[in-house]
């Protein structure tokens, strides 16, 4: 018999913020984001002029020591992100775990910080973006598949396939319309502080709307 699970997304699902901008203004105020790094950034930006495509590439992390951007990271945890988890998006995470289904954080979030809230919040499962490593080091290129749109559809599916779980009784939250291609996989989906064009499909599609 196939076991169902519940995938959660991070940014503006478990917490209203983005955890990678927190986490860069943390970064910044501490004096550890060099300005040539940040100035390599904006000269992408307005190269590919567009946020979204912009922020996939990591140039500001380039060169950084991931042990110290690890520390960093749960300094930031601690101090901010950890008490911006929704309460009741926490309460749903224990009820679908004393329910049986395996619980999974999904994110295109920095696998560092998601990490954090993986171990916080005792899911079973964690799916992020990874960054390459070299001596210790970040060089600013992605290794493997970033979690974003489409791509968390294909995650959801491989994930469905390895771990034989049936979508038709699982669940799946997101709040971004690019989340729909991995809520339309799902039996439950749940649309959770939905941006206007989610909400929007969610309304005609007759899913559940968490506020």
């Amino acid at each position: 018999m196939k076991k169902s699970c519940a995938i959660f997304d991070l940014d503006g699902t478990l917490i209203s913020k983005s955890s990678e901008k927190v986490f860069l203004k943390h970064l910044i105020s501490h004096g550890e984001m060099p300005i040539s790094n940040l100035l390599a950034w904006t000269s992408n930006f307005f190269k590919v002029r567009s946020y979204t495509e912009a922020k996939s590439y990591k140039i500001h992390l380039r060169g950084l020591e991931e042990r110290n951007l690890s520390e960093l990271a749960q300094e930031c945890f601690d101090k901010t992100l950890r008490d911006s988890i929704a309460p009741k998006i926490s309460t749903l995470i224990h009820t679908h775990r004393d329910e049986g289904r395996t619980v999974i954080i999904m994110s295109g979030s920095l696998s560092f910080l998601v990490e954090l809230f993986h171990e916080h919040l005792q899911t079973d499962i964690m799916v992020a973006d990874q960054l390459e490593v070299e001596d210790g080091k970040f060089t600013g290129n992605r290794v493997g598949i970033r979690p974003y749109a489409e791509n968390k559809a294909a995650l959801a599916r491989e994930l469905a396939t390895e771990h034989e779980f049936d979508l038709s009784t699982s669940y799946a939250y997101g709040n971004h319309h690019s989340d729909v291609h991995k809520l339309e996989l799902f039996g439950n989906p749940v649309a959770v502080n939905p941006d206007r064009e989610l909400r929007r499909i969610a309304t005609e599609r007759n899913w559940q709307i968490e506020l």
